[in-house]
């Protein structure tokens, strides 16, 4: 390596932890339309705050599983 270049580090994803950071992103978009449509059509759809915060709570430690799987950064 030269010099003047700098190393770009990255972080290395298991294809099954990148497929349920995936799967967890699109859980988090259903979770905004809902919440959207509570506040628009508050007649039609009820959600209650605990079960969204359950909701929530489960994407949290689903991230904390895909993040622990990933591995420390290494020099490309």
């Amino acid at each position: 390596m030269e010099r003047n270049q700098v190393a770009e580090l990255c972080y290395h994803l298991p294809e099954a932890a990148h497929e349920r950071l995936c799967h967890t992103r699109e859980e988090i978009r259903l979770l905004a339309d809902l919440t959207a449509r509570i506040s628009d059509e508050a007649n039609h759809l009820q959600l209650s705050p605990n079960a969204l915060a359950r909701c929530f709570d489960r994407l949290a430690d689903q991230l904390d599983h895909v993040l622990h799987e990933s591995y420390w950064p290494s020099k490309r």
